[in-house]
């Protein structure tokens, strides 16, 4: 038994930061009585218990205390329910997880293909270089009215079948004709989002040709024999990957779980596993909204662009580069607090982005930031509410180890909607087939 005269003794002790064992030790010389340090601590609790009660109820009456207690059952529902969501959310990403690692298992991929060498240049050029080839945009399954447009573009299943063979057939020649006065033999291919068209728009779920689930799968499909088409003729091909607004799940935007409920992640996820069987392609799939990959001694930040207000305007883009390098930097000091030595990781120098269905360039400082185009071209949106058009183009840029970016073509993409040549867009419907 505890003296009652030690009582708030014990307070005083413990509220100075001494240990239990310690109170312990001076019950025992003081009062002779050797008390173990839970029981101590019991007691310690109890009495700090009754007195913030004599602080919340100095006339100690009925109606205050049922007040109290109606709070407390205010507040356990509440925990109640918070952890309910919190088991959903857990119960959520761990099937997830588990869709994704049951594809990359069992999901059908493309045999490796042999890879193809190229004539090395010698000398002044021998240090080779990169091209980094943004696809963006493509906005799978979106109808696109050739009468509406007043034959200022069309767009459907077969076009963007036909303007993604063109893109990678256009690609890899740019890459040989760059080949005669330098070494390539890595390519990056960002993917930026938007890449189905998605349903958060009613007039899109009523005029896609496909519904999200056979746009995601069958543009998956017709993506992987791009970059297949591509596999032989580099040493290593990168693939890292951000989602879009259009592939989302809700019809209005969402921050938390944004990336794992985005049709686009799925896609991703679908076409690293089609190419598993190429040792040599790297895919990074983030579940961030933006992310950061290295070229030589550039960091290169991808994004798709939803997230900057103010319709694209360089002004609006330029305050969000800059309100990013400001979270960034936080994430710096906060390493230095925690004594982690991680800050090469969280800067940026040039940024790719996608959503504005434009290309561009801006001076950021660092480095450029470059906006990349669109496959499907303009749209009935574009024309009658923006009154603007821009033709169907992607970009490719050129990276040097010492001079970092050193320029870029475009890719024009029209040109090829009168072309027969196209990628095998006869996916099996039985799911089950493609599996081995």
């Amino acid at each position: 038994m505890i003296p009652e005269e030690a009582k708030s003794e014990i307070i005083k002790r413990r509220a100075l930061g001494q240990t239990w064992d310690g109170i312990a030790s001076w019950i025992e010389q003081t009062f002779g009585i050797n008390v173990h340090r839970t029981t101590i601590q019991r007691c310690h609790d109890r009495e700090v218990l009754a007195q913030d009660e004599l602080s919340l109820f100095p006339d100690n009456s009925d109606k205050t205390r049922i007040t109290l207690d109606k709070k407390i059952a205010t507040y356990k529902s509440e925990a109640i329910l918070w952890k309910k969501l919190y088991e959903e959310s857990i119960k959520n990403s761990a099937k997830n997880n588990i869709i994704i690692d049951v594809i990359n298992e069992l999901a059908f991929s493309f045999k490796e293909v042999p890879k193809i060498p190229y004539q090395q240049i010698k000398g002044k050029a021998e240090q080779s270089q990169t091209v980094i080839a943004p696809l963006t945009d493509t906005h799978i399954g979106e109808y696109i009215n050739e009468k509406q447009m007043i034959g200022m573009n069309k767009y459907d299943m077969e076009l963007f079948n036909k303007r993604l063979y063109g893109w990678a057939n256009q690609l890899l020649t740019l890459v040989e004709y760059r080949r005669n006065i330098a070494n390539i033999d890595t390519l990056i291919i960002p993917m930026l989002g938007d890449m189905i068209s998605g349903d958060i728009h009613d007039e899109l779920a009523r005029s896609n040709v496909e519904n999200n689930m056979m746009q995601m799968i069958k543009g998956a499909y017709l993506i992987s024999q791009a970059i297949l088409l591509l596999a032989p003729h580099f040493k290593e091909i990168k693939v890292p990957c951000v989602v879009g607004n259009h592939g989302r799940m809700t019809h209005k935007p969402v921050m938390k779980n944004r990336v794992t409920t985005d049709w686009d992640y799925m896609l991703y996820q679908w076409i690293a596993a089609f190419l598993k069987n190429q040792k040599h392609i790297k895919f990074e799939i983030p579940e961030s909204f933006f992310h950061i990959f290295n070229v030589y001694n550039n960091r290169v930040l991808i994004m798709h662009g939803d997230s900057i207000a103010g319709g694209g305007s360089s002004m609006s883009i330029s305050k969000a580069v800059s309100n990013l390098r400001g979270a960034l930097q936080y994430k710096n000091n906060l390493n230095t607090e925690l004594g982690v030595d991680k800050q090469e990781l969280n800067h940026f120098d040039s940024v790719f982005m996608g959503h504005f269905h434009r290309v561009d360039e801006m001076d950021i400082g660092t480095g450029e930031l470059h906006i990349c185009g669109c496959i499907k071209g303009v749209d009935e949106f574009a024309l009658q509410r923006l009154h603007v058009s821009a033709k169907p183009k992607q970009i490719a840029t050129y990276w040097h180890p010492l001079h970092g970016y050193l320029g870029k073509e475009i890719i024009y993409l029209s040109r090829y909607d009168q072309s027969e040549n196209k990628f095998d867009d006869s996916i099996n419907y039985t799911w089950a087939n493609h599996i081995v």
